[in-house]
């Protein structure tokens, strides 16, 4: 069971992900950097451990082509140590969900990893403006979060 400033957190984080799908993300989630476990998602948002690991090789370093996420398979563009952006082919498999093109991002706190996977009518600086709204609010609520090798002075 949450505590009250548990579930007033997880209610917080519920709420970025309802506002990245009311302004056209078509799925997204949060995820917690150190187990793997999804805090919060839009429906039909999974995220299994091996996409989890391939999410943490990246952020480690580790070069990759692609990555998959929820079943489907997007090719990197460009990642760092705290983003990922990602595009998808127009089937990336047999069982894949995806109808057209759509980009992913992700971007990580210290603890945290923002999920946002997007249509190409919503454009990449409007999904990063949005996400980092997010991150801001998610370091100025816990500054633990912060990714001090990254913060200047």
């Amino acid at each position: 069971m949450l505590s009250k400033e548990e579930e007033g957190i997880k209610n917080r984080f519920e709420n970025y992900i309802n506002k990245i799908i009311d302004i056209g993300f078509l799925k997204g989630g949060i995820v917690d950097i150190d187990s793997g476990d999804i805090i919060c998602g839009s429906k039909d948002f999974n995220v299994c451990y091996v996409e989890y690991q391939e999410i943490l090789n990246i952020f480690n370093g580790l070069t990759s082509i692609s990555l998959l996420i929820n079943g489907d398979r997007y090719f990197v563009k460009t990642s760092d140590d705290i983003r990922i952006h990602g595009k998808t082919t127009l089937k990336s498999s047999r069982s894949s969900t995806i109808d057209g093109l759509q980009s992913v991002i992700i971007r990580r706190t210290k603890e945290k990893c923002i999920i946002g996977v997007f249509k190409e009518n919503l454009t990449q600086e409007i999904a990063e403006k949005y996400i980092e709204e997010i991150i801001d609010d998610i370091t100025k609520l816990n500054k633990n979060e912060n990714i001090s090798n990254l913060i200047e002075e």
